[in-house]
């Protein structure tokens, strides 16, 4: 079941626990069997109070998870990196996406044809292009968090 597990709280208590993050926040809520009245009514409990957060906060889009610059990103700017390899000693920008279809899209540009400063900007450039491409929608996976979503 989406968001909600089957939980020993101790010895001889058991709750439903409901666990899921939206927009980098986690939400967390314990429903115990002992004063919801017995496990059915836990778990109803557990499902309406699921149902009720996921219908009020809004799921994070594909546009705004493919913009949102990572704790390893040195360029400044998601999508954007710069790359060193033994046939290009001087280097490459590259911009790069991963579409819907789960297919990767990448561009490049050398630092040795276009210098250092224009590269970089072509890959900025190339990457707002490939973010147009994006259909803005809401970046789940489950399918009661889209049909929930809604």
């Amino acid at each position: 079941m989406y968001a909600i597990r089957r939980h020993r709280a101790a010895i001889k208590a058991w709750c439903w626990r409901v666990n899921f993050r939206r927009r980098g926040k986690f939400y967390s809520k314990t429903f115990y069997d002992l004063t919801c009245g017995g496990s059915k009514s836990a778990k109803a409990q557990a499902i309406a109070w699921r149902d009720e957060q996921l219908a009020a906060i809004k799921a994070l889009s594909l546009l705004e998870f493919h913009q949102q610059k990572r704790s390893n990103n040195l360029s400044g700017v998601p999508g954007v990196h710069f790359h060193k390899t033994p046939t290009q000693p001087v280097g490459f920008w590259q911009a790069n996406i991963k579409c819907s279809d789960g297919k990767r899209v990448a561009k490049s540009f050398s630092v040795r044809k276009y210098g250092e400063r224009e590269a970089f900007r072509l890959a900025v450039a190339a990457r707002s292009d490939l973010l147009a491409q994006i259909k803005d929608r809401p970046y789940l996976y489950h399918a009661m968090a889209k049909r929930l979503s809604r």
